[in-house]
């Protein structure tokens, strides 16, 4: 799999930096799906940092509470990315349904473990997999990452259903946050190989305390644990997700000024763009697909103005397979408005990519 012009990870302002150069006004960083409203860090005690962290045991409460699971339904993870890369070693070698467009990680996680790799590019496509029964796996992003395709529990459902018990559904859960009613925890006692993925570096800003968690019941859980380095959440990272996890009125607050500059952001683009353009938000980021020439284009000019986006260009060239061309742009910070005066410059030049026909998926 090929990703050209931008490295395999987003976020990387030296990337930006040794092809744009630095901007007279500084970089605008919209690469990321991280939200720029970061839970607020008080003054951390001191033995805190003296003491190491010991168990798990407050945090794994406050998680169980925020995520509405069974007590000893969570295994805490210095980050979800150490989950992706541990889980295909501990299930059983198989073929495994993965989506086409999504983050790599997954993919190259599971090939590392000796899975056989399948992927799918619509909901259709994996149902067809799991009734001719030729996976054993399936990983599923809601939302997904970067395409911003949502789906509702029912669909998990009829997932876990078709698989029938045959291997893991494992679900990434990482931007679910803001969209609580997207969330299958409801669905982890009635599927006992139903394994989520959830994070507090988006929807809580918390990309550098790396914690995310794993929520089911089972020998999955029990192995992944076991396989922990000792003390590997640190207990700055125990103290803080807990309070995070626990402050429902940050939270409420949050979720609020997320959908109001995904609504801002969606308009934004939705004004600029033709009608053979989509604009799809997943919340935290809104992904452009259309014309690759012009994305690109527009990737360049707005780069060349100190706002820095993530360009895509995905290829297999082994199994001869390409997809559209993506422009991912995550939330601004300042409501917007350097972005908007950098494509009102754009609209006076480069008067093609203007007009308001849009539409939103």
């Amino acid at each position: 799999m090929t990703q050209v012009d931008f490295p395999a990870h987003g976020g990387d302002l030296e990337y930006a930096r040794r092809v744009f150069g630095e901007p007279a006004t500084g970089w605008q960083d919209l690469s990321t799906g991280v939200s720029p409203w970061v839970y607020p860090v008080a003054e951390v005690p001191a033995d805190v940092w003296q003491r190491l962290p010991g168990n798990n045991d407050d945090l794994c409460q406050a998680a169980d509470d925020y995520y509405g699971v069974a007590a000893n339904a969570v295994v805490p993870v210095p980050g979800s990315q150490v989950a992706i890369a541990r889980i295909p070693h501990l299930v059983t070698p198989g073929r495994v349904a993965i989506p086409t467009l999504g983050y790599s990680g997954h993919s190259q996680a599971w090939r590392a473990a000796g899975h056989t790799v399948t992927t799918y590019s619509t909901f259709e496509e994996l149902l067809l997999l799991l009734q001719r029964e030729a996976v054993e796996h399936v990983v599923l992003v809601n939302p997904n990452n970067p395409t911003g395709e949502r789906f509702g529990v029912d669909f998990i459902r009829q997932v876990c259903q078709a698989l029938d018990g045959r291997g893991v559904v494992l679900l990434d859960e990482a931007f679910a946050d803001a969209f609580p009613e997207l969330s299958a925890t409801d669905l982890l006692d009635e599927f006992p190989d139903l394994w989520i993925l959830r994070s507090m570096g988006k929807f809580f800003g918390l990309a550098g305390l790396r914690l995310g968690f794993l929520l089911g019941q089972g020998e999955l859980a029990n192995q992944l644990s076991e396989s922990l380095e000792p003390w590997g959440i640190s207990h700055p990272a125990q103290w803080l997700g807990s309070r995070a996890l626990r402050d429902r009125d940050w939270q409420h607050t949050q979720r609020l000024r997320i959908q109001a500059a995904e609504q801002a952001l969606v308009q934004l683009w939705r004004d600029y763009l033709s009608g053979g353009f989509s604009v799809r938000s997943a919340g935290l980021f809104v992904t452009l697909q259309g014309d690759g020439k012009t994305l690109f284009d527009l990737y360049q000019a707005l780069g060349q103005r100190g706002l820095f986006l993530r360009w895509c260009d995905w290829s297999d060239e082994a199994m001869g397979e390409h997809t559209q061309p993506w422009l991912r742009c995550g939330l601004p910070d300042d409501g917007g408005a350097r972005l908007q005066q950098a494509l009102a410059e754009l609209a006076c030049t480069q008067p093609d990519y203007t007009t308001t026909q849009a539409h939103t998926l």
